[in-house]
């Protein structure tokens, strides 16, 4: 029976090569252009088909795969949704906060607060705001989607190292498309159509993101217009694109970054160039890990100049993991200096007793991911390491004097951790 249902998912969704078992998604379209209803039956239809494309993928058959694998669908879907449906009226664009906490794809960085807004390409926008006191700040537009058929590419960003400001508070104005103006101007290329804002925090606890939003030049007191069933359905519609698009997008992304790296190992450091959609100020290290109750990773890296250095583990669905009530990441303004210049991480299912633990209780094997940004030129000397160890042996890998990490500070820290996100999301001050 599961040999012919194998047969089956193969010749609907057309065998591809990423991982061990990779495919690709046939496109589920609604019969009738202007029914909504019918839209959403073909949404159904197409989240049904994510889901045996998650079943049978590689990333499900390890540790806690399927579970991850599930909500991977159900994480895009609410993407998507977000996309093509709650942000769709350009007219008037607005930034939502894209919640790390629940929506982890692509390994989201948990020392950002990301910002998101919709835009049109032949339109002009003004974004005003003030800097905050984040270790980091960017603005960035997106051309297509997460995807393999309309391919997700940076096309202008302004960081902090070119943003203008206008006083000593940080105040800001960015105008994005149509004639150019000011100091801190974007143009808007074909397909451009995303505006992605990015607050990086380094003190968790002290630094503070600025203010923000965005408006459609010429549209300010004007009302908004009805929407008929028709752009409702087209809207439902792309919904559902952009669902299989972005599926099958992550895991080209996988294919690109993670396949072929062995477990427990590390590719060398890259610079990034801004055009797949990181920064262009920034450096990268990525791998894979695996750990059992009897080992665990040791991943050694150095100080930069660097004005953000990050270190997280993820699934293998290339998502981070909970990063507010375990800790799955660490940056060096959290993370503890050995005394002898070097930060050890160490990855493994249970607590070692040591300050810099990576908590892979939920995704015994996973993902790597380090970043630098707002650095210079960094050089063989900054390459991290990576060895695996037996649990009981871990302390050999600290100087003698590594001070011990016991229940009490580790409980501080997971607290330390919710009270700032909290904050970072505005729901509480205390």
């Amino acid at each position: 029976m599961r040999d012919g249902f194998f047969l089956m998912i193969c010749l609907l969704l057309s065998c591809g090569a990423i991982g061990c078992l990779r495919f690709q998604p046939q496109s589920v379209e609604a019969p009738h252009a202007e029914d909504p209803f019918a839209a959403l039956h073909g949404l159904s239809r197409q989240v049904s088909a994510m889901a045996e494309l998650a079943r049978v993928d590689s990333a499900s058959q390890v540790p806690g795969g399927q579970g991850e694998g599930a909500l991977h669908v159900l994480r895009l879907l609410r993407r998507a949704i977000d996309e093509e449906i709650a942000w769709a009226n350009t007219d008037y664009p607005y930034f939502q906060a894209q919640d790390e906490r629940y929506a982890k794809l692509a390994l989201g960085n948990p020392d950002n607060l990301y910002l998101v807004a919709r835009l049109d390409d032949d339109a002009a926008y003004r974004v005003a705001g003030r800097l905050g006191t984040t270790s980091d700040f960017s603005l960035q537009i997106y051309q297509g989607y997460p995807g393999v058929h309309r391919p997700f590419i940076a096309k202008g960003a302004i960081g902090l190292d070119q943003l203008v400001v206008a006083d000593e508070e940080g105040r800001f104005e960015i105008f994005i498309g149509g004639e150019k103006r000011g100091p801190n101007w974007l143009p808007l290329e074909p397909g451009s159509r995303r505006l992605l804002v990015r607050f990086t925090y380094g003190d968790w606890a002290m630094e503070e993101a600025g203010e923000i939003h965005v408006e459609r030049l010429g549209k300010r007191r004007l009302a908004a217009r009805v929407v008929s069933d028709a752009e409702v359905a087209d809207r439902i519609r792309n919904t559902s694109a952009y669902l299989e698009d972005a599926m099958t997008g992550y895991m080209k992304v996988v294919d690109q970054v993670y396949e072929g790296l062995e477990l427990n190992s590390l590719r060398p450091m890259r610079r990034l160039s801004g055009a797949a959609g990181g920064l262009s100020n920034q450096y990268n290290v990525t791998g894979r890990y695996a750990v059992d109750d009897e080992h665990a990773i040791v991943v050694t890296a150095r100080p930069s100049d660097a004005a953000y250095q990050g270190f997280q583990i993820g699934t293998e669905w290339f998502e981070a993991l909970d990063f507010v009530n375990q800790t799955t990441s660490l940056n060096t303004a959290q993370a503890k200096l050995s005394s002898d210049g070097i930060y050890r991480f160490v990855i493994s299912t249970r607590d070692p007793g040591v300050a810099n633990w990576l908590d892979a209780s939920a995704a015994p094997q996973g993902q790597i991911l380090m970043r630098w940004q707002r650095v210079g030129e960094l050089g063989s000397s900054h390459e991290p390491t990576i060895e695996r160890v037996p649990f009981d042996r871990l302390r050999s890998v600290f100087p003698a004097d590594e001070p011990e990490f016991g229940e009490t500070k580790r409980r501080a820290q997971i607290a330390e951790r919710q009270a700032a996100i909290a904050q970072r999301y505005s729901l509480s001050r205390d």
